[in-house]
């Protein structure tokens, strides 16, 4: 198996603002040919945002009391954006739900109802920052009926640029770090300092 079909695999159980809804055939194909605007303003900001600026990097170039100040201003900046963001999906229909993720898919209970092969848009929030709101497409291949109100749906994405899959990407790994290294703490032995 090839390392990207090997990472493809990794799989993250997590809460999400997200909103999902069935689009026809046509709808889907004309959505193939543009990311979504959302997926779009975040790839803008984050190249706007750039990394964070720190001291370190400031050292030489300017004095010390200029470069904390400049750190102190971003930090200030991404933190407004950050809100402003939040308070946008806040006002959106996004509702946090539970949902097993991928890079290839996800699966995850909705009250909408969809058979197998239908057309699907999704937005996630991606808890970064700032947080990042991706709207995807895909189709759904698994449908489990629960209820009559839900489903237990799986979907594959159809990605419409390299941001949209390098955010679920990015997201999926390192909360696949973090689940692995919160395991290796708990499972590690308790070491008596008592003699």
């Amino acid at each position: 198996m090839d390392e990207q079909n090997r990472r493809q695999d990794f799989r993250i159980d997590d809460i999400l603002a997200m909103y999902d809804k069935p689009i026809n055939k046509q709808e889907y194909v004309k959505q193939q040919q543009f990311p979504g605007i959302r997926s779009r303003q975040n790839a803008m900001i984050q190249d706007i945002i750039g990394k964070e600026v720190s001291t370190d990097q400031l050292k030489g170039v300017i004095n010390h009391d200029l470069a904390s100040a400049l750190e102190t201003l971003d930090t200030k900046l991404n933190y407004l954006i950050g809100v402003n963001m939040l308070n946008d999906a806040n006002r959106s229909n996004l509702k946090e739900r539970p949902i097993n993720l991928s890079v290839t898919g996800a699966s995850f209970r909705t009250e909408e109802q969809y058979n197998k092969g239908d057309y699907i848009g999704l937005a996630l929030m991606i808890p970064s920052f700032p947080p990042t709101i991706i709207e995807l497409i895909g189709n759904v291949t698994r449908v489990a009926q629960e209820s009559l109100k839900t489903q237990h749906i799986g979907i594959h994405f159809t990605y419409r640029c390299n941001e949209e899959e390098s955010s679920i990407a990015k997201y999926v790994f390192q909360r696949h770090r973090e689940t692995i290294r919160l395991k290796a703490k708990t499972e590690a032995p308790l070491v008596s300092t008592l003699d």
